[in-house]
């Protein structure tokens, strides 16, 4: 079993229940598995993630990568990190609901989902997922040469939204198999208490209607279509692991709690990308994981297009 260092900030609250749940986890995981090649793990829960992100990642890191740095400084989201001479680190967001309403069950789903990250880092799961998406870059500028330029979706523009589109969807990619070995180690309840309590306080009076979005691309925010597009697909995908293990009640009640409004074509593209997100076994389906990031592009390409006529 690793060593383990909790840093858990002195304005969070409730540290004894949270201590707990990390503790419960790792002694569960203990009894089913064993964690191999990993010493020690250090543990980072805060109110001040920012911060903490920085501490852990190295700033040449999150200077050249755009992407990166969008979402570290935009979402600064719970977390694992595997780097080579350092200790692999979990960053626990305590600004997330679930340590809002002390849900044990769920703040031991989300760590549970944090901790099976960080093992699939180790196994090199998530490093193919990254070279799958460099692979992906072919179809993405097949799309953008094709696409006749309408202000605001110039090629520039273009590009920028495919490589936040695609690396997106490795993330997606990487939260289900994270998923999937949580729920094969029997976290399937503390995960499933996790997605609920986050999706119910994360899509309060959150819509995106067909007229908000035209408004926003009228002033050059082309931004506001990958965020319904992204916001829509990263929601429907809490559910998809529950579908694969045939968790049918848990997974009717979140596919409900994401059914947010948005545009009808989003619905559209976004139930046939599920049904191919579900297919997805492990991180060496190279054919499948390569079958969704062009199938994502395309279905994304699709939407820019049903909005550029609207916009002529």
């Amino acid at each position: 079993m690793p060593e383990i260092d909790k840093f858990i900030h002195a304005e969070v609250n409730n540290k004894g229940l949270i201590s707990k749940a990390i503790t419960d986890v790792l002694d569960e995981f203990r009894e089913r598995s064993s964690i191999k090649r990993l010493n020690k793990i250090d543990i980072y829960i805060t109110k001040d993630p920012l911060r903490i992100t920085k501490k852990i990642i190295p700033k040449r890191k999150i200077s050249r990568h755009g992407e990166m740095r969008e979402w570290l400084f935009e979402y600064t989201p719970s977390f694992s990190y595997l780097k080579k001479g350092k200790n692999p680190a979990i960053m626990l967001n305590a600004n997330e609901s679930v340590f809002e309403t002390n849900n044990h069950l769920a703040i031991k789903g989300l760590f549970a989902h944090e901790l099976m990250h960080l093992l699939n880092k180790i196994d090199g799961i998530e490093d193919e997922l990254e070279e799958e998406a460099e692979k992906a870059a072919g179809t993405m500028f097949y799309l953008i040469l094709k696409h006749e330029e309408l202000k605001p979706f110039n090629k520039e523009k273009l590009f920028s939204s495919f490589v936040r589109i695609t690396a997106t969807t490795i993330l997606f990619i990487k939260d289900i198999l994270a998923n999937s070995r949580a729920m094969s180690f029997g976290f399937d309840e503390n995960i499933y208490e996790y997605y609920k309590e986050s999706i119910k306080h994360s899509t309060k009076n959150i819509k995106f209607t067909e007229k908000s979005i035209m408004k926003e691309l009228k002033k050059g925010k082309i931004s506001a279509l990958d965020n319904a597009f992204l916001t829509y697909l990263g929601l429907n995908n809490t559910w998809i692991t529950f579908k694969m293990f045939h968790h049918d009640k848990w997974y009717r009640k979140l596919k409900k709690l994401s059914n947010i409004e948005v545009p009808d074509i989003m619905k559209k593209h976004a139930k046939s990308l599920a049904k191919e997100f579900g297919q997805i076994r492990s991180g060496g389906d190279e054919e499948q994981i390569a079958k969704v990031l062009k199938l994502t592009q395309q279905k994304y390409f699709n939407i820019i297009q049903h909005f550029c006529k609207k916009l002529k």
